[in-house]
This record gives C-alpha cells, structure tokens and sequence, in this order.
C-alpha cells in the first residue's frame, strides 16, 4: 500500500511538472506574440493557431476602441478587408459542389446579359477567370463611384470597353483586380434571388454556429464589432459608422457587387474554423463544408491542361499559392489590408496548421509581399508547432 502511494504521489509530481512546463512554455510563445504586437504598433490584434482539426492557441491583443478602452477578446469581430474574397470563394465552390454554378460557364448566362471584351467578342469570361484574376477587367473611376451600375459597366451592348484591359484576351494575363471580385457577388444574387450576406450566412455560417456577415447590422452583437484604424493609429472607422452604412437584404446585383471584396466582418475563431475546412477535408467539427475534388481544385496550379488559364496567377478560386510564409512549405490561403487594418487567413496542409492574424490597426509594411507581422507570428507558429515536432 505504501509502495502504490508512493507510486501514485510519482505520477501526480509528474504531472504537476508537466502542467508547469506546459504553462511557462504558454507564458514565453504570449510573451513573444505580445512583443511582435507591440512592436508593429497594433492597436487591437488577434492571433488563432489551429492544428489537427483543432484550436490550439490564441492570443488576444490590445483594444478593441480606443475611446471605450474595450479589450480585444475571442467576442470581437474583425473586418477582414480582401480575405473576404477567399471566404467568399469558399461559398462560391459549395455552390459548385451543389451543381448551382459552373466555374468554365459564361458568366453571361448568370447576369442576363452579354459580358464580352469588345476586342475579344468570341471569347467569354467565366467564374474561373474571374476568380483567378485573369478576367482582364480595369479598375477604373466607374468602377469605384457609388452611383454607377454594374451592367453599365460591362454589358457589351452598353459600350462597356472602358473596363476591360485593351489588348489583353480573358484568361491571359494576370492582374489582381477587386472589381472581378465584386462580380462574383453579383452572381451569387443573380442565380440565388437572394443578398449574397444573407446567402451566406444561410448556407455557409449558420451550419457551422458561425456569426459573420457582409453587413455589420446583420451581425447578432455589434457592440463587439472593432473600429478601426489608420497606419498612424488615427480613426478610421467607428462601429457607429459601421452601423449606419445602408445594406438591403434583396438581391441586387445591379448595385452590390462591391459587397464580396473587403467587406466581411467575422470573430478570429470563426476564421480559423474555416481555414480547418480548408486546410484537412472540407470538414470541421464533423460538418461537412467542401467536397475534397473542391478542396484539390483550390490548390491546383493553373495549365492549358488542367484549367484551361495560360498566364502565371498564384490565384486559384480566390485562394493563394503561397511559398514563402514556412521553410520548405507551401501555404494556401490570403491576405487583406486596408489602412491600418491587417487581416491573414494560410493553410498548411501537411502539418494541417492553420493561423489566423486579425488587426484593426497596425504597421502594415510587408517583407517579400507578405505583411511583416503576419511573417514575424508565422515564424512563431513554425517554431512551436513545426520545427518543434520535427525534432
């Protein structure tokens, strides 16, 4: 009897020094999050780590208002600036999974009407192209003026050649461009009769328990929702500005197809939950979000071949081949900024991580193309949950 406490007090101070090392171990990787921070003057930032299928660290930073002082918590929602395109792009390939959308049909046939190049007549621009950013469209003062009509501006019959690259054919050249982004918004209106946030709230969030919204007033707390800020740490937008920005729950093609560019509003968890998605099987949490031919079809480089898309795009189906961000390792994902806001969505699936990186106010210098804080909490993430298992 003795012999068996003696044995059982062994485990428990083993398990206690566990415990222990596993909390210091905690404290150091919060310690160097808070310092990368800190030093890219973040006003309010997250950081979610997700590994296996699972959440395994987060790190909430700053505050989420300066004028209110409210910390940054896992409650708060973060706009995502051009990550929305890849949250949306995830929403257009379950629609593709569910035979709703073709990615090689003539997006013509979606709009009611004909959407050509005037130069190149004979050739159609499809959802692939447009997700690939190879659609050849010009991002031009129509495009950014409020008032203007989406059909005006690329309905052939209408003398829309101002918004189309003069001699580059559809599917041959690459240029990032967030009108295309914009138009798949407008055909997700157009072929479901429904606004593309409600839509996605309906068919994407609200199966997985997920509360994000293209619209802030949608969204169930707003009082959670972050302002947002210049590089300078002034004010860029208020919540209460958020708030009072008008969105019509109808479908509007016609008028919102600048809703799927940068508009998303989504908590840090959330978006972690749907890079698992992305990132394994097109699971998460036993919910099924994505086949895995449409999982492989975001990662597949583009050929004559394989997609028909001849120019060098590191875009396929708004996700981005990325490999850079780990040592030897490709990531799949994207990244958005606006002002001061940073936003970064990368998968790595053969170790499956996942990180997330949200500010609604940081310094946003880059280093090869990739954000610099983004680059220095990856370089934490590799240490601990890659190099660390390697060795």
């Amino acid at each position: 009897m003795r012999r068996m406490r003696r044995k059982l007090a062994l485990v428990l101070a083993l398990l206690m020094a566990f415990a222990a090392l596993a909390a210091a171990e905690g404290q150091d990787m919060d310690a160097r999050v808070d310092e990368v921070f800190r030093a890219t003057k973040t006003v309010g930032g997250a950081f979610v780590v997700a590994q296996h299928g699972e959440i395994v660290y987060e790190r909430y930073y700053g505050e989420q208002q300066k004028s209110t002082h409210v910390p940054v918590s896992e409650s708060t929602y973060f706009r995502c600036a051009s990550v929305t395109k890849l949250v949306t792009g995830i929403g257009l390939m379950k629609m593709m999974d569910e035979g709703i959308l073709d990615p090689d049909e003539d997006i013509s046939a979606y709009l009611g009407y004909t959407v050509r190049n005037p130069r190149y007549m004979n050739t159609p621009i499809t959802l692939r192209m447009l997700m690939s950013h190879t659609a050849g469209l010009v991002e031009n003062s129509s495009f950014a003026r409020k008032a203007s009509v989406l059909s005006d501006m690329i309905d052939v019959k209408k003398k829309a050649g101002s918004n189309f690259k003069k001699d580059v054919r559809p599917g041959s050249a690459y240029t990032y461009s967030n009108f295309g982004a914009g138009i798949t918004g407008a055909i997700v209106e157009s072929v479901t009769g429904m606004d593309v946030s409600s839509y996605m709230r309906q068919t994407l969030f609200e199966p997985l328990g997920i509360d994000a919204a293209y619209s802030a007033a949608q969204l169930a707390d707003p009082d959670d929702i972050a302002a947002t800020y210049h590089k300078d740490g002034s004010l860029y937008a208020a919540p209460s500005y958020v708030l009072r920005q008008e969105y019509v729950q109808a479908a509007m093609p016609d008028t919102h197809y600048r809703v799927t560019i940068g508009s998303l509003l989504i908590r840090p968890r959330d978006l972690a939950r749907l890079g698992i998605a992305i990132c394994g099987d097109g699971t998460v949490d036993g919910v099924r979000v994505l086949s895995g031919e449409a999982i492989a079809a975001m990662r597949q480089e583009h050929s004559e071949e394989t997609d028909g898309i001849t120019p060098d795009s590191p875009y396929t189906f708004f996700t981005i081949r990325q490999d850079t961000l780990f040592e030897g390792l490709r990531v799949y994902g994207h990244q958005g900024t606006d002002e001061g806001i940073v936003c970064n969505l990368y998968v790595e699936p053969e170790n499956e991580l996942v990180i997330v990186v949200m500010t609604n106010g940081c310094n946003t210098k880059r280093d090869d193309g990739i954000m610099r804080i983004t680059r220095r909490l990856a370089a934490i993430a590799e240490d601990v949950y890659i190099k660390e298992n390697v060795e």
